[in-house]
């Protein structure tokens, strides 16, 4: 056993970093990002293949100079050097990452594809959340680059078509502080700077370039902004997930000044144009009233006495037939009442009363003998009754 070294576990330990990192100068590790957490600035992530895990660090202050920010599922090299550390009292080793590149542009797309179905399924890309853009904007919010070709074509190109208000938020438009950037400068112009339309622009690049205007929170604050919002991300062929949310995509920087401002020629074309449709249009109505005007007064002049004669005719002879009515109906009501108080003066006649055995008694003078106490015995007096009158004598009173 003499022969076999002998080491403590600090002393192996100790070994283990100095072989490690020693052996290892600056590499490059193949793998797939997992686990991402930023940690005051800190990003820890895995980097995995099929079969085995590999942990990572980058530190803040290589953060920046990072060409892309770590996401989950990205396909990268990661350049660093590997390192080895304490957890707890288990000894651990890492890579310390100082850049990392995407694994081929194949690795890019399928992160596009995947986020673009997932926003796209969510609505943000609808075409019913599109704002209109306004027609003569008082001014303009630029977020880009504060210098280079693109922010230079759209300040020129604007002074040309319809001069205006430009206000520039400067932003770096790549790396990993852009998209933050983005942010900041979106925000900016819907809450401190108030401007009717914002412009994000940026020149050509590679698919690593574009990643900022693919990253999902700037995505999502385009969405939430109550400006209007054009983009204008590199040239014609190159499309970003910005585009898709964005109110208007224009194809290049320039084109989306064109699309912002009208041009004054084609502005005073148009108001002339205008000016003679109106004019037009003024003469049409019109002569079409004159000639409505001309066709009710000769139409007064030949028919509305004709009609007005016989409208009121026929309204006479519907009141004269309503008179006519009530006169007859009248008439017959009365005729009717009539032939009941003759009826019942009739039915109160003396031969009337008579016939239904009622008898009249008189004296011999003629006198009508109404009560008892006006007669006396052996009184001659005429009974008369319905079919004659006969003469009789009293002989006594009960």
């Amino acid at each position: 056993m003499q022969n076999i070294p002998e080491f403590s576990v600090s002393e192996i330990t100790n070994l283990t970093k100095s072989i490690l990192e020693e052996n290892f100068g600056l590499i490059r590790v193949r793998g797939e990002i997992s686990k991402v957490k930023d940690f005051k600035g800190h990003y820890y992530f895995s980097l995995k293949d099929e079969n085995f895990v590999l942990n990572a660090v980058c530190w803040a202050r290589n953060v920046e100079l990072l060409n892309i920010k770590p996401e989950e599922g990205m396909e990268v090299f990661a350049q660093g050097k590997i390192t080895t550390y304490a957890k707890g009292s288990i000894s651990n080793y890492q890579l310390q990452v100082d850049q990392i590149d995407i694994h081929g542009e194949g690795a890019l797309l399928k992160i596009f594809e995947k986020r673009k179905k997932k926003l796209k399924e969510e609505g943000l890309f609808d075409e019913k959340h599109k704002q209109p853009l306004p027609f003569l904007p008082d001014k303009i919010g630029i977020v880009t680059s504060p210098t280079g070709s693109v922010i230079m074509d759209i300040i020129d190109r604007v002074k040309k078509r319809f001069p205006t208000n430009l206000e520039i938020f400067p932003i770096t438009v790549q790396g990993t502080r852009s998209a933050q950037e983005i942010i900041s400068g979106i925000e900016f112009f819907n809450l401190k700077s108030k401007v009717d339309l914002i412009i994000i622009a940026r020149g050509g690049g590679g698919a690593e370039d574009f990643l900022p205007f693919n990253d999902e929170e700037v995505v999502r604050t385009v969405f939430r902004s109550k400006v209007p919002i054009i983009s204008a991300i590199g040239h014609e062929t190159d499309f970003t997930l910005l585009d898709f949310v964005a109110d208007v995509r224009a194809a290049t920087p320039t084109a989306a000044a064109e699309i912002a401002v009208p041009e004054i020629k084609n502005l005073n074309r148009q108001i002339i144009e205008l000016f003679k449709n109106l004019k037009f249009t003024i003469e049409l109505v019109f002569n079409k009233a004159n000639e409505e005007l001309n066709n009710i007064s000769k139409y007064l002049n030949t028919n509305s006495l004709k009609n007005f004669i016989k409208q009121n005719n026929s309204n006479l002879i519907s009141l004269s037939k309503s008179l006519n009515y009530f006169v007859k109906s009248s008439l017959k009501e009365k005729h009717t009442k009539v032939e009941n108080y003759f009826m019942r003066i009739d039915n109160l006649s003396i031969q009337k009363v008579l016939k239904r055995g009622f008898a009249i008694i008189k004296d011999t003078k003629e006198k009508k003998l109404m009560k008892l106490k006006n007669l006396n015995k052996d009184h001659l007096i005429d009974i008369e009754f319905y079919d004659g009158v006969m003469l009789a004598k009293t002989i006594k009173k009960q």
